[in-house]
């Protein structure tokens, strides 16, 4: 799985050298560069440095680093990173000159300043392409032909995309098939009124047949999370069926609207105040935190969640299977969503580029054989089967073997992590691993047995996500968390009843009152300039 965004304020690569890593005794003591030994004009060997966030699962001279060096013909450090506190360090380390070669997923606001302060270099798009086509092809296929408008500033680009293809479909609405079949219902609903039904059903017609009234319908949760859209986890499909997506900003027929202050939200929350008031959906959605969902979801008292595809599945089908693995006698329907009166239907996804992606030091823009260095690196360990497969899974007839279904296999005794990590493999050595393209590691993640399942799930979400997250808006991150709690607390007391649904458009009106006004008019204008050119 992608290496997860890093959320919040800048932090910081703590400049740790692993002097243990291999590649040391090779470097010159007179910069990064030195000729390889030998006679004058042969490639230059230069000293790369290359982040992990799983260092105390690195050992002396691992296999992974001296693939890449014979390959390359370079040196290498890894330098270990603490996740929690990376993009604070980042900071500090920059503001006193410590300015490291690359660094990652900073939000757009610290991107911009950056920028602003010349500390990224320049990259040309025909650079990009000469000396990472298999990533550029990549982000076309995914982001269109100018995969780069996000990081554009002045027309410059500063920043490689970091995307997370997946986000755009992969939270579906996942139903307990077995209780459909146990409560007399033969088959997924596909609209409001027919979920409507099924929810009352697993609430009244004892579903786990245990015989109690002990289940419910649907759970979810309303917490506001750092770095997480709001209302991404509050009944997102429900307000889909009716065309809207709260907490994001999606754009129809060329403007930009806000889900949370249109008609079809209450709409919406009218149904949802109406199946609360009937037990049909958790009654402590409002408090719910992430483990709560979890544990109610595997305790089996709960028969309708929306989640990403994966957990629905075995582990081995991609990564994760949690609802799977810890109840794997259940069946488990997942579809898009219940259609609405306009036969609207979705759930609120992700933005594929969350942040800024990866940057560069200004000082690279003089040493492009170094920079053209870093991204054949990258290129071929995100791209390049035989590459990856050395760094993930090491010598092929010692330490893992290829099945003839095309399943990576490990030789005992590597099939046991302390081998693997004694002889230097593994994850744990991600040469700007964020390039994550899953249809490229299927072979590494997907048992050959899974892959047909997993083919027919992964695409099943849809919906809309917000088109304006990476977007850099002063007007918004300064209003972002006063409108957001007002919001959120509000559709709360909408859906419990502490508020009567006729007063929606008295919020409306306080929203726009707070400085929700403002916030839409410089959203249409990022919008105006990033899409309507």
């Amino acid at each position: 799985m992608k290496k997860k965004v890093l959320a919040g304020s800048i932090m910081a690569i703590t400049l740790v050298v692993m002097t243990a890593c291999t590649g040391q005794g090779n470097q010159s003591s007179k910069g990064d560069a030195v000729a390889t030994a030998g006679s004058p004009g042969k490639e230059e060997r230069y000293k790369l440095t290359f982040l992990s966030w799983a260092s105390d699962k690195m050992t002396d001279q691992p296999y992974a680093v001296k693939v890449i060096q014979d390959k390359f013909n370079v040196d290498i450090t890894i330098d270990p990173e603490k996740a929690e506190t990376y993009q604070q360090q980042l900071l500090l380390d920059i503001a006193s000159g410590k300015v490291p070669d690359y660094w990652v997923d900073l939000k757009m606001p610290d991107y911009d300043k950056f920028v602003a302060q010349g500390i990224p270099a320049e990259l040309s798009e025909d650079f990009i392409k000469m000396n990472a086509p298999n990533y550029y092809n990549w982000l076309v296929k995914n982001l269109g032909q100018d995969p780069f408008k996000y990081q554009r500033r002045d027309g410059k680009i500063y920043s490689l995309p970091i995307i997370w293809t997946l986000g755009s479909d992969a939270t579906v609405v996942g139903i307990r098939n077995d209780w459909l079949k146990n409560v007399g219902i033969t088959k997924v609903p596909e609209t409001l009124g027919e979920l409507e039904e099924a929810l009352i059903k697993f609430r009244n017609d004892d579903p786990d047949k245990n015989g109690k009234k002990d289940t419910f319908g649907m759970t979810a949760k309303a917490e506001l999370q750092p770095g997480v859209v709001p209302f991404s986890d509050i009944f997102t499909s429900i307000f889909a069926a009716f065309g809207v997506y709260p907490g994001a900003f999606t754009e129809e027929n060329g403007k930009i609207i806000k889900g949370e202050i249109q008609p079809g939200a209450k709409d919406a929350l009218t149904i949802l105040n109406k199946w609360y008031k009937q037990d049909l959906i958790d009654l402590e959605f409002a408090v719910n935190k992430k483990a709560n969902i979890d544990d109610k979801i595997i305790s089996g008292k709960y028969g309708v969640i929306e989640s990403n595809w994966w957990n629905f599945l075995p582990a081995r089908a991609f990564s994760g299977g949690k609802y799977f693995e810890k109840i794997p006698d259940v069946d488990w329907a997942l579809f898009a969503g219940p259609k609405g009166p306009n036969g609207d239907y979705g759930a609120l996804q992700k933005n594929p580029v969350g942040n800024s992606g990866q940057q560069f030091s200004k000082k690279l823009e003089k040493d492009q054989g170094k920079l053209k260095k870093y991204l054949e690196i990258m290129d071929a360990y995100s791209f390049n089967t035989d590459v990856r497969a050395s760094v993930t899974y090491g010598e092929k007839g010692k330490t893992y073997n290829v099945t003839p279904e095309g399943d990576y296999q490990f030789i005992p005794p590597y099939d046991q992590e302390n081998e693997r990590i004694k002889f230097g493999i593994g994850p744990q050595y991600p040469f700007m691993g964020s390039f994550n393209d899953y249809d490229f590691q299927t072979p590494f993640m997907t048992d050959a047995k899974y892959r047909d399942l997993r083919k027919k799930v992964e695409h099943i979400g849809r919906g809309k996500y917000d088109i304006l997250e990476p977007v850099s808006r002063p007007m918004f991150n300064e209003n972002k968390d006063r409108l957001d709690q007002f919001a959120v607390k509000a559709f709360i007391d909408f859906i419990t009843g502490k508020r009567p649904i006729s007063e929606f458009d008295a919020f409306v009106a306080e929203w726009k009152k707070m400085g929700g006004d403002q916030v839409m008019k410089e959203a249409q204008q990022k919008y105006d300039e990033l899409f309507k050119k």
